[in-house]
């Protein structure tokens, strides 16, 4: 321990305990780490940086710091993923200080944003979708005790879900014959015709108590949303989903028929029941529908660029006193994934230009700091 410690506080002091000197560090080698991404990391996020699938993220242009950071937590066991904890194991300190700086000297990935349905393709969905709809009820809104709603749900999420039923990683009964045949297109027209649909609102269940399990509901709240509605295109939402089915899911998860390592399975029947009651009889409408108001999306952003009045506090620009046009601009491009940032692609992905516009003018009102 004396010389873990040693070894953080020396970089920040000229002197080490026992009067060891800080070690100096090795300059980093950008074309050494492009070698070894050719070989052992291009394989999932490419040359460029770009992650093959939805569920892996772009490197390009990703900070050093955190790219270095990232592969010590897979090292050390901080962060899981077998293949990555496998790999990483056999890097040393400097073939990670390599890795970090080829990619971050990438030109960052900007994912192009979704393109609107067109009616050909909306038409084409609704034909895919038929074969969903004797189980997951007309137009995806489910009224089966015990079968999902599909109806306005995450279309990222979607897909990808579609996608495991296909190829049979998602392991279900009949699914993997009943999309046989369907494409990666036909999959993607199919999921964005049920996203486009509204949900109905539900009756409150004839189990649980929808207002104990608003209170009950805040552990799922931080990746769900607060009531149900998802921030992130790879997190379902639970708002106006049918209450059985939430019942069961929970219950899988508690029990560990279904695994996921930030599901809570310290939880009662009862408690179940509750969450699953204020969950169904939400409206799954967009993030600024569900209640988030200006002042608390002021104080979301100064976690980060400042508390309370927007100076910065980590390595990130000030929003006090910018321009008001700029910051419209960029946030509307971090809302539709048109500017390199997967957390502010999350964060502000519910964000309509109304609600941008405001937070604009109020930042842009603030004096410069």
């Amino acid at each position: 321990m004396k010389h873990l410690l040693c070894a953080i506080v020396g970089t920040l002091l000229l002197g080490g305990c026992g009067k060891e000197a800080a070690p100096v560090p090795s300059p980093v080698d950008p074309e050494a780490g492009k070698a070894i991404a050719q070989a052992e990391c291009a394989g999932c996020h490419r040359m460029d940086g770009s992650g093959k699938t939805a569920k892996i993220p772009n490197l390009a242009g990703q900070p050093a710091d955190y790219l270095v950071e990232a592969m010590h937590a897979y090292r050390e066991g901080r962060r899981h993923h077998a293949a990555l904890q496998d790999l990483i194991a056999g890097f040393d300190e400097a073939q990670i200080q390599n890795i970090a700086a080829y990619f971050s000297g990438l030109p960052p990935i900007a994912a192009a944003a979704p393109a609107p349905l067109s009616e050909a393709d909306y038409r084409q969905g609704a034909e895919f979708a038929a074969v969903c709809m004797d189980c997951h009820g007309e137009r995806g809104f489910s009224t089966e005790p015990g079968v999902p709603s599909l109806a306005g749900q995450q279309p990222v999420y979607l897909i990808v879900a579609t996608q495991e039923y296909a190829d049979g990683s998602r392991g279900h009964a009949g699914k993997e014959e009943m999309l046989e045949g369907l494409g990666q297109v036909d999959i993607e027209k199919m999921a964005m015709y049920f996203a486009a649909q509204a949900p109905q609102l539900r009756e409150p269940p004839p189990f649980g108590d929808p207002q104990r399990g608003e209170a009950e509901s805040a552990d799922c709240g931080s990746c769900h949303g607060s009531r149900g509605v998802s921030h992130d295109p790879m997190v379902p939402n639970l708002a106006g989903q049918e209450p059985t089915y939430l019942v069961n899911a929970i219950k899988a998860y508690r029990d560990h028929e279904r695994s996921h390592e930030d599901m809570v399975t310290d939880i009662s029947d009862e408690q179940i029941e509750d969450i699953a009651a204020f969950y169904a009889i939400q409206s799954a409408g967009s993030l600024t529908d569900s209640g988030e108001e200006l002042e608390s999306v002021v104080a979301k952003c100064n976690r980060c660029h400042g508390r309370d009045e927007g100076e910065t506090k980590l390595a990130l620009p000030s929003l006090n006193g910018q321009k008001r046009d700029y910051l419209v601009r960029v946030m509307q491009e971090y809302r539709d994934d048109d500017r390199g940032s997967s957390m502010m692609h999350k964060m502000s992905s519910g964000y309509s230009d109304e609600l941008i516009e405001q937070l604009a003018d109020w930042y842009a009102s603030q004096p410069p700091r």
